[in-house]
C-alpha cells in the first residue's frame, strides 16, 4: 500500500483509521520542521513510537521518576549497568526487581502515547507509510494499542486544545496560588464534574461545593501543589506525572476557577529572566569557577566511582513504597541531568559545524538549543568552561553550589569532536580522556 503525502491533504486521523481498518503492519514516518516521528504498527495496532526530540529509551527513566516508581539513584545505577551489558533499561529494572512488569508496561505505553498525541497538534508535515511483513518490538513489555482508541482520545484533544490555549497561551507562563478561605477537597473521578467547555468562565466558577469547600480532582490537586509562583508551564509539564494535555487541562481548570493566577509585571519578568534570558559576557566573567574547585570535583568523582563500582548492584535492591517515593527536588535534578546532556550535544554539534568550541553557551541559541535549557529548574545558569581541548559543564544544587552529580567533562580533538559521545553525568563526575 503506497501511503504518503502531506497532513494538509490527508489528516493524521484519516491515516490512523486507514491503517487500523486494513490491519496493516509497517512503519509510519512523519516529518515536520522541528521533529521526525516514527509510529510502528502490527496488524493495525500501535506497538511503538519514537521521536528525534523525545527519544523513548532516553526518557523512560524520566517517566518512571515522574510516576514515583523509581528514584534518581536507582536510575543512575541502572544506566551504569546498561552501559556495561548493553541490555535494555526496562529489562534491567525488572530483572533486579526495582519495578514490576506491569509498571514498566504502563510507563512504556504512556511514553508511546505521549509521542503520538503530540502529532495531533501538528498543523503541517509530510508522512510516509512503509508496509512490512513483520515488525520487531518488545513483546514482553509493550501492549499493542488499537488505532481506534488512540483516535478517540486524539479527537478529544483536538476539540479541547484550542480552548485550553486561550488561557494557557505560552509554556513560559508562570502561575501562583490565589488566597482562598475555602478548604480544597479532593474528590474521585466519579464525583468530579466534567469540564463544560461551552459554559462561560463565570458559570464554570460556580461549580457545586460541599459547604465552604472547593471540590477538585486528584489530578488538579497534584498540579495545584506544584504551582509555586516560579515554575513555568513547561517546568510543570516536565515534572508532572501526567501527559502534557492532562497537565495543561488541569492548569486551565484551576485558572478558570480562580484557584491560581498568572504572575504578571515585574515578578513575571524576573522569573522569565532567570530561566530564559541569556547572560552577557560580564555576568560570565564575574562568576568564574576556580580551577581548584574543578580539581576537588574531579577528586570527588574518582572516589564516587571507585566506591560505586565495587558492587554495581548494591543500589538496585528492591525498595518498599515509602523508600521509592520521588520528591519534587529529585525530579528537578533528573530534569537538570537531562538538560546538561542536551547542552553537551549542542556543544558537540557547534564544534562539528564551526571547527571550534563556543566561547559562551549563549552562542548555541537558538540554532543548537533553546535558551530556556541553559538554566536548571531552579533558575540557575549552568557553568560552562571551554578549554583548548576540553569543555566542562557544571550544574548546581538548589542553593547554587556545584553538584558532583551534575558535572560533564569532555575532551575535544583539534578542529573536530572526539569520537566519544557526550552524556549527562550521574552518580559522580565522569572525565572522558
Amino acid at each position: 500500500m503506497a501511503l504518503e503525502g502531506t497532513l494538509k491533504d490527508f489528516s493524521l486521523a484519516d491515516i490512523f483509521q486507514l491503517i487500523g481498518l486494513q490491519r496493516k503492519t509497517g512503519v509510519l514516518t512523519l516529518r515536520a520542521k522541528d521533529d521526525t516521528v516514527t509510529v510502528t504498527f502490527l496488524d493495525g495496532k500501535v506497538v511503538g513510537a519514537d521521536s528525534l526530540s523525545h527519544r523513548l529509551e532516553n526518557r523512560l527513566g524520566h517517566v518512571l521518576i515522574r510516576s514515583e516508581l523509581l528514584t534518581q539513584d536507582q536510575l543512575n545505577r541502572a544506566l551504569e549497568i546498561q552501559k556495561e551489558t548493553l541490555q535494555r533499561l526496562g529489562f534491567i529494572l525488572v530483572h533486579y526487581g526495582i519495578i514490576s512488569v506491569d509498571a514498566l508496561k504502563q510507563a512504556l505505553q504512556l511514553q508511546i502515547l505521549q509521542i503520538i498525541f503530540r502529532l495531533f497538534r501538528w498543523k503541517d508535515g509530510d508522512y510516509h507509510f512503509s508496509q512490512e511483513t513483520t515488525i520487531e518490538y518488545d513483546r514482553d513489555y509493550v501492549v499493542p494499542v488499537s488505532a481506534e482508541s488512540i483516535l478517540m482520545e486524539g479527537a478529544r484533544m483536538i476539540d479541547e486544545w484550542p480552548i485550553i490555549e486561550k488561557r494557557i497561551r505560552s509554556y513560559d507562563m508562570v502561575f501562583r496560588k490565589k488566597l482562598t478561605d475555602q478548604e480544597i477537597v479532593v474528590v474521585g473521578a466519579e464525583e468530579a464534574d466534567e469540564i463544560d467547555f461551552d459554559a462561560s468562565d463565570s458559570a464554570r466558577r460556580r461549580r457545586p461545593i460541599i459547604s465552604d469547600k472547593i471540590r477538585i480532582s486528584r489530578e488538579e490537586k497534584v498540579i495545584y501543589d506544584m504551582v509555586d509562583g516560579t515554575m513555568t508551564v513547561r517546568d510543570v509539564m516536565e515534572m508532572s506525572k501526567f501527559s502534557e494535555f492532562d497537565t495543561a487541562k488541569a492548569l486551565y481548570e484551576l485558572l478558570t476557577r480562580d484557584l491560581i493566577e498568572e504572575v504578571r509585571g515585574s515578578a513575571a519578568a524576573e522569573v522569565l529572566a532567570a530561566q530564559v534570558t541569556p547572560l552577557d559576557e560580564t555576568d560570565v566573567a564575574e562568576t568564574p569557577v576556580p580551577l581548584p574547585l574543578v580539581a576537588v570535583l574531579a577528586m570527588l568523582a574518582i572516589l564516587s566511582l571507585a566506591t560505586s563500582f565495587r558492587n554495581p548492584l548494591n543500589s538496585l535492591n528492591p525498595l518498599g513504597p515509602a523508600q521509592r517515593s520521588s520528591s519534587v527536588e529529585e525530579t528537578r535534578k533528573a530534569i537538570s541531568i537531562q538538560r546538561i546532556g542536551q547542552i553537551g550535544e549542542a556543544v558537540e554539534a557547534y564544534n562539528l559545524v564551526n571547527g571550534h568550541l563556543p566561547a559562551r553557551l549563549q552562542e548555541l541559541t537558538p540554532v543548537y538549543i533553546s535558551p530556556s535549557l541553559l538554566h536548571d529548574p531552579w533558575g540557575h545558569a549552568y557553568k560552562y568552561l571551554p578549554q583548548p581541548q576540553r569543555y566542562l559543564v557544571i550544574g548546581f544544587t538548589p542553593d547554587e553550589k556545584p553538584d558532583t552529580d551534575l558535572f560533564l567533562s569532555h575532551m575535544i580533538e583539534s578542529g573536530s569532536p572526539s569520537a566519544a559521545a557526550s552524556k549527562p553525568v550521574t552518580g559522580g563526575i565522569q572525565l572522558l580522556d
